[in-house]
């Protein structure tokens, strides 16, 4: 499959806006009902000053105002002290629940950076 039919068979989805961000916060609720198998993330922080580290997870609930839980395996790697990181991963979206979210947490230091996380998902009937 050429990257024009990848572009064509998927949907942008954004789980953290692009901000900058000096304290942990949650991204926005994803509603994965209308998509099916692996849903691409990506996350891109920028350094975020002496100490500071990023750990972003993906989590998940049944409903989309309930208690989230951590998806097993969906956690970027934490950026080192004031250093920038760009990462993948993957989930699959058949063996999660309905609604997802990131959560980033921030420790160490001061100062603040741009994070975002962006996903790619497949639609169901697309």
């Amino acid at each position: 499959m050429s990257i024009g039919n990848t572009r064509r068979a998927t949907t942008l989805l954004t789980f953290v806006a692009n901000d900058v961000t000096a304290a942990t916060k949650t991204g926005s609720v994803v509603d994965l009902e209308d998509y099916e198998g692996d849903v691409a993330l990506g996350l891109d922080a920028e350094a975020g000053g002496s100490g500071v580290t990023y750990a972003v997870k993906v989590t998940e609930c049944d409903t989309n105002n309930g208690t989230f839980t951590d998806v097993a395996g969906a956690v970027f790697t934490t950026t080192g002290a004031n250093a920038a990181l760009v990462e993948q991963l993957v989930f699959n979206s058949d063996k999660t629940q309905r609604f997802v979210q990131c959560v980033v947490t921030v420790a160490g230091g001061t100062g603040t950076g741009a994070v975002s996380v962006l996903g790619l998902a497949a639609p169901k009937y697309g």
